[in-house]
C-alpha cells in the first residue's frame, strides 16, 4: 500500500476518479511547479480534450475555449503561476465532443509553500448550462438570463437608460431545410460568434429562441444602434461561410428604448418584437425603431383584418366598386373605366385601398375578394357595353391570385354569357411582372388566348426594365402619375414619357398615362401622343350610378 501511495500519478488519478463518482463535476489537480495536470476521466468522455492536457494544461485547455473568453482566462492563469492570486473563480465557454458550446464554472484553490511560491491548485469544473442559464447551441446566455438582466436595469428608481435590439435571421428555415438541422446549429454558433465580435465592449449577446438574438446597449442612441446594425449587416453579408458553404444571410432588427418606450421588461421586449415584425413585413433586412404610432397601427391592422374576414364571410356586403373614366387622349371622349375597390366599414369608416388591399393580400383573402371584384365589374361591363360598343373595363388583379392559380381557373370556369372579354383588361403592377416574368408570361399568354386584354400598371415605378417590354404578353402600358407631376417640355419626365410611348407603339402596345389632374399637365402630356389618359382632370372614381349619370 505504501508503494502505491508513492506513485503520485496513480494516487491522483484514483482519488479524482473516486471522488468524481459522487458528482457530475470535473475534478482536477494542477501541479504548478512540475506542470502536470490531472482531471477526472468523465472530462475526457465529455469534452474535446486529449491526454496531452496532463503535460500542458494551458495550451490544451486554450484549444477548446471560445475565443472571446480566452484572454481573461490566460491572464488569470498567469497571475496564479506568478503567485499573485491564490484562488481561481471564472465562468467561460468550452466545446464538448459533439462540437456544442457549453458554459462552465471553474473554481480552484492554490496551495503555496512558506515563501509564497504556488505549489498546486485543486478544484472542480461545473457544467452550468444545466442551470437554465445558457444556450447549449451557441454558448450564449439564454432568454431566461436576459430577462433577469434586463429586469435589473428597468422598472426601478435608479433605472438606467438604454436600448434593446432584437435580431431575427431572415428565412433561416431555408438553411435548415437545405443543409439539415445539425448544419443549422453550427451556422447559428458561428453567426453568434461573429455578431458578438461586432458589438461594443461590455455589450452582451443573448440567444432567445430559434434564430432570434438580442443585445442591450446602456445609454445607447439611435446613431449607436444604427451603426452597430449596419456593421453587422455588412460583415455578415460578405463573410458568412460555414464548412465551405457560402450562406446568404440577412437580419431584420427591432429596437426599443428604455425607459422612453417602456418601463417594464414585458412591454420593452414586446415593443422590440413588434418592431422586428414590422421590419419583416416591410421587406426584411432592415432595422426598425419602435414608436407608439407604429404599435397603434399594428393594433389597427389586427382589427382591420378581423373586420375584413367578417366582411368576406358576410357576402362582401361592405365592399363597393367605384369607377374612374379613361378617355381618348385626342378627343377627350370616355372610352372605358377602371374598377376600383372601396370598403365602407361600419366600425372603421371609409378605409383607403392603400391600407386594406395589402391586408387582403397578407391574409390571402384577396383570392375571394378578387373573384367578387371580377364578377361585379363584369356584370357592370355587360350593362355599359350596350350603351357604348367599344367601351372597355379595366380590373386590377393581385399576384396572389395568379400565384395560387385562382384567377386562371376562375376565368376558365366563369359563365360570362355574351360578355365581350376582349374589352376586359386585367391589370398587374410592374413590380410584380419583372421578378416573376417566366411564370406570369405563361399565365397571361393563356388569358390572352381566352381573349382578355392585359395591362402593366404603374409602369416606371418598379424595375423599369425596358428590355423586357417585348417579352411581356401585354396590350397596354399604364404610366404612373410620378412622371406627370411637375412635367414640362424638355424635362426628364417629358423625355421619358415621349420615349416610352414611341417604344411601346413600335411593338404594338397602347399607352395610358395616369394621374393627369390639371389642364397644364394635359396640354404637355398629349404632346407625347399617348392613346388614353386617366386622372382627376377627367373624373374621380365614382359609384356605378354616378358613372352612368356623368359619362354614359
Amino acid at each position: 500500500m505504501a508503494d502505491i501511495i508513492k506513485d503520485e500519478k496513480f494516487t491522483a488519478d484514483v482519488l479524482l476518479n473516486l471522488l468524481s463518482e459522487t458528482t457530475d463535476d470535473y475534478l482536477y489537480m494542477w501541479d504548478i511547479q512540475n506542470g502536470t495536470f490531472y482531471i477526472s476521466d468523465n472530462a475526457y468522455e465529455d469534452l474535446d480534450i486529449s491526454r496531452l492536457i496532463e503535460q500542458d494544461v494551458v495550451t490544451s485547455w486554450s484549444g477548446i475555449m471560445v475565443r472571446e473568453d480566452l484572454e481573461p482566462w490566460l491572464k488569470d492563469m498567469q497571475m496564479i503561476q506568478d503567485g499573485i492570486k491564490d484562488y481561481h473563480d471564472m465562468e467561460y465557454r468550452v466545446c464538448n465532443k459533439s462540437g456544442r458550446v457549453i458554459w462552465v464554472s471553474c473554481r480552484g484553490t492554490v496551495k503555496k509553500d512558506g515563501s509564497g511560491r504556488p505549489l498546486f491548485m485543486i478544484g472542480r469544473i461545473s457544467n452550468i448550462g444545466k442551470q437554465n442559464k445558457f444556450d447549449n447551441v451557441t454558448g450564449l446566455m439564454n432568454r431566461s438570463q436576459f430577462e433577469q438582466d434586463i429586469k435589473a436595469l428597468v422598472g426601478t428608481e435608479t433605472a438606467a437608460n438604454g436600448v434593446i435590439v432584437v435580431l431575427d435571421i431572415d428565412d433561416f428555415k431555408n438553411v435548415n431545410e437545405k443543409y439539415g438541422y445539425a448544419f443549422g446549429d453550427r451556422a447559428l454558433n458561428l453567426l453568434s460568434t461573429l455578431i458578438s465580435a461586432m458589438l461594443p465592449k461590455g455589450c452582451r449577446l443573448y440567444r432567445l429562441d430559434g434564430d432570434e438574438f438580442v443585445f442591450l446597449v446602456k445609454d445607447g442612441t439611435r446613431e449607436t444602434v444604427r451603426g452597430i446594425y449596419e456593421n453587422i449587416q455588412m460583415f455578415i453579408g460578405s463573410h458568412f461561410t460555414v464548412e465551405g458553404h457560402q450562406i446568404l444571410i440577412s437580419l431584420s432588427a427591432g429596437a426599443c428604448f428604455f425607459p422612453d418606450d417602456a418601463s417594464t421588461y414585458q412591454k420593452l421586449f414586446r415593443n422590440a418584437e413588434n418592431a422586428v415584425e414590422i421590419a419583416k413585413m416591410n421587406g426584411k433586412n432592415q432595422l426598425v425603431f419602435f414608436s407608439e404610432e407604429m404599435y397603434q397601427q399594428k393594433l389597427r391592422n389586427m382589427e382591420l383584418r378581423e373586420s375584413l374576414h367578417a366582411c368576406v364571410k358576410d357576402g362582401f356586403s361592405q365592399f363597393e366598386l367605384f369607377y374612374q373614366p379613361q378617355v381618348d387622349a385626342v378627343t377627350g371622349a370616355v372610352t372605358g373605366a377602371e374598377a376600383l375597390l372601396r370598403w365602407h366599414s361600419p366600425e372603421h369608416g371609409e378605409v383607403p385601398p392603400s391600407e386594406f388591399i395589402p391586408l387582403l393580400e397578407e391574409s390571402r383573402l384577396i383570392t375571394q375578394v378578387g373573384a367578387w371584384v371580377l364578377e361585379e365589374s363584369a356584370r357592370q361591363f355587360q350593362i355599359w357595353s350596350r350603351y357604348k360598343e367599344d367601351f372597355s373595363m379595366s380590373v386590377n388583379v393581385s399576384y396572389i391570385q395568379l400565384k395560387d392559380n385562382a384567377l386562371l381557373e376562375y376565368l376558365k370556369d366563369g359563365q360570362w354569357g355574351d360578355l365581350p372579354v376582349g374589352q376586359m383588361v386585367l391589370e398587374l403592377t410592374e413590380s410584380c411582372w419583372v421578378p416573376n416574368l417566366h411564370f406570369l408570361n405563361q399565365e397571361f399568354e393563356e388569358l390572352r388566348g381566352m381573349g382578355y386584354g392585359i395591362a402593366i400598371d404603374d409602369f416606371g415605378t418598379g424595375y423599369s426594365s425596358l428590355s423586357h417590354l417585348k417579352e411581356l404578353p401585354a396590350n397596354v402600358l399604364k404610366v404612373d402619375r410620378s412622371f406627370v407631376t411637375g412635367i414640362h417640355q424638355g424635362s426628364y419626365e417629358y423625355i421619358f414619357l415621349e420615349y416610352i410611348i414611341k417604344l411601346a407603339h413600335s411593338i404594338g402596345l397602347k399607352v395610358c398615362v395616369e394621374g393627369v389632374e390639371t389642364e397644364e399637365e394635359f396640354d404637355i402630356v398629349k404632346q407625347t401622343q399617348p392613346d388614353y389618359i386617366q386622372g382627376y382632370l377627367f373624373g374621380r372614381p365614382v359609384s356605378a350610378s354616378g358613372f352612368e349619370k356623368l359619362y354614359l
